[in-house]
């Protein structure tokens, strides 16, 4: 059996530009339940940014 990692948009959003491409885009959608999940990705992204840089990881 083959085994497949889960995608994680959040371990891509590593700079201000992407993140605001990826949002961008999420508005195009028709479904609004596609931005909201851009959201919560860019927040988690934000959050492993911030854990990161506590960590010494870079500043």
């Amino acid at each position: 059996m083959m085994k497949v990692a889960n995608f994680d948009a959040a371990e891509y959003l590593d700079n201000e530009e992407v993140i605001a491409e990826y949002l961008n885009a999420a508005l195009e959608d028709d479904n609004p339940n596609v931005f909201l999940t851009a959201v919560r990705d860019v927040a988690k992204a934000r959050g492993m940014t911030e854990l990161a840089k506590n960590a010494g990881l870079f500043e």
